[in-house]
């Protein structure tokens, strides 16, 4: 039985990434020789397009040429290296996305006596690495409501800390409702900031529930 792919209407580049393309475009556009740390977007085909045009990913702000705009990509970066860029006095742009900057203010604005944060994402992805980058206090990541079981007794031998909920803005619903009911349940103080970006919200609940490729055999 054949199967038939239908596209969904928020298909296509969200809002931050499409800003920080749009950014290195416009450098492009300009003349500047632009570097960008780390890929601008994890999609091959665009990376390399922006390559031919004269944008190359580097890793670390030491490969920056002379001549060149560093641009900082959408998921952001730990409050290290902006500080880093800053004190070198080097030619960038910040192509963080709103909604993430949103979430390094949240985590910044804590207080290391009082607080403690738990961030709801996959801890090795840039987002999430620029997130615990911006903490000013202690903070535990979470991938699932599974691993809470071992985070939270933690948590509560520490009675008098405050806790701070975020999440990585393309965590999944469905999952992080999860999470934060067992939170409120033993974490009475828990404050729960709403982080996840419309679009990963719209996405998520345009995917259907269950997708299979495999012909039916007979």
């Amino acid at each position: 039985m054949p199967t038939s792919l239908k596209k969904a209407d928020s298909a296509g580049f969200c809002f931050g990434v499409s800003r920080a393309v749009d950014m290195v475009n416009e450098l492009l556009d300009e003349g500047k020789k632009v570097c960008t740390l780390g890929p601008i977007i994890h999609n091959k085909e665009m990376v390399e397009e922006l390559r031919r045009k004269g944008c190359r990913p580097i890793e670390h702000i030491d490969e920056l040429g002379g001549d060149e705009v560093l641009v900082i990509r959408s998921h952001g970066v730990p409050k290290a290296v902006t500080d880093s860029v800053a004190a070198r006095g080097l030619d960038y742009r910040d192509a963080t996305c709103p909604f993430v900057k949103k979430i390094h203010r949240i985590v910044s604005q804590t207080d290391p006596e009082k607080d403690i944060v738990l961030i709801a994402g996959n801890s090795s992805h840039p987002e999430v690495q620029g997130i615990i980058g911006n903490c000013a206090c202690p903070y535990f990541t979470f991938n699932r409501e599974a691993e809470l079981d071992e985070i939270l007794p933690i948590i509560l031998e520490k009675n008098n800390k405050s806790i701070k909920v975020v999440a990585q803005t393309t965590f999944d619903t469905k999952e992080l409702k999860k999470s934060v009911k067992k939170i409120k349940k033993l974490c009475t103080n828990a404050k729960i900031f709403d982080t996840i970006c419309n679009a990963t919200s719209v996405r998520q609940g345009a995917a259907p529930i269950r997708c299979s490729l495999r012909p039916r055999l007979s």
